[in-house]
């Protein structure tokens, strides 16, 4: 080491300060909290976690967007079916005229 004072003096400076050290004390009870915080863990039933995780706003988001998916697939399957349907209706009416299927009264039939 150097001879140098400023270096002795800082030294011993922090030597100095740590005379007065006194040895750390955990806060109140904190062997009870730690206790109770591991037995809490180890008795979490499933469900517990299952609510958890449902009542969480991320879930809730992503199920509300599935929801919509779903309903958006459902209407645009049904839409295409829906005009097929409505043509078919409508060729079915065409082939009903075809056959003039209206009712005649008697006097058209027997003018006399």
């Amino acid at each position: 080491m150097s001879n140098n004072p400023i270096i002795k003096t800082g030294t011993e400076k922090i030597l100095d300060s740590l005379d007065n050290i006194k040895r750390a004390s955990p806060k109140a009870f904190l062997h009870t909290r730690i206790m109770a915080r591991l037995t809490k863990n180890r008795t979490d039933n499933r469900w517990e976690r299952v609510t958890l995780f449902i009542s969480k706003p991320a879930f809730a988001v992503a199920t509300f967007a599935l929801f919509i998916l779903i309903n958006i697939a459902v209407i645009f399957h049904f839409s295409g079916n829906t005009a097929s349907a409505l043509r078919n209706d409508s060729a079915s009416v065409m082939s009903d005229n075809e056959y003039n299927l209206s009712v005649s009264s008697l006097y058209d039939i027997n003018p006399e």
